[in-house]
């Protein structure tokens, strides 16, 4: 196994039918990862979905924990300890990334220290919504810290320093 320009942490509790779909998009990058799925008291009926994806990729790992009260933000650090990327990717367990998505934050992050992607969301029915942001604009910022967070968790890197 190559060494993993990124690791892709995947926060989950419950999603395991959509998190085969997640993971394999992780793993389809154009560029090596590695994918810690960070469990937050995830249900017995859903470890299945994660022991059959950890035993079918030697880059997917598995860290389980009990429920956090909130969504097991202090996990995240602890996956940071052992990550073996220079960057770090998010990505939401019911959210997919097209196969260069990686490839695209890791030139941005040549010269930032964060960056992130636009979010596009694909509705039932075939309707996609598309949400424009940059952070760099002073009225987007202002958005961000004051109403709502623009740059969804499937859309955020950073370097691992």
């Amino acid at each position: 196994m190559s060494t993993p320009v990124a690791t892709v942490i995947v926060p989950t509790f419950d999603h395991g039918a959509t998190i085969e779909l997640t993971v394999a998009s992780a793993l389809r990058q154009t560029m090596p990862v590695e994918v810690l799925i960070i469990g937050d008291g995830v249900p017995d009926s859903h470890k299945v979905y994660m022991e059959q994806l950890v035993r079918g990729d030697a880059r997917v790992r598995f860290l389980d924990h009990p429920k956090d009260p909130r969504r097991g933000e202090p996990y995240r650090h602890e996956a940071l300890t052992q990550a073996r990327g220079h960057i770090v990717c998010y990505l939401c367990d019911r959210d997919l990334w097209f196969p260069t998505h990686v490839e695209r934050l890791a030139t941005m992050l040549e010269t930032a220290d964060f960056a992130h992607s636009l979010p596009m969301h694909l509705h039932p029915g075939g309707l996609w919504q598309f949400f424009p942001v940059d952070l760099a604009h002073p009225v987007h910022r202002q958005l961000m810290l004051t109403h709502w967070n623009r740059v969804p968790l499937s859309c955020a890197a950073h370097t691992l320093s």
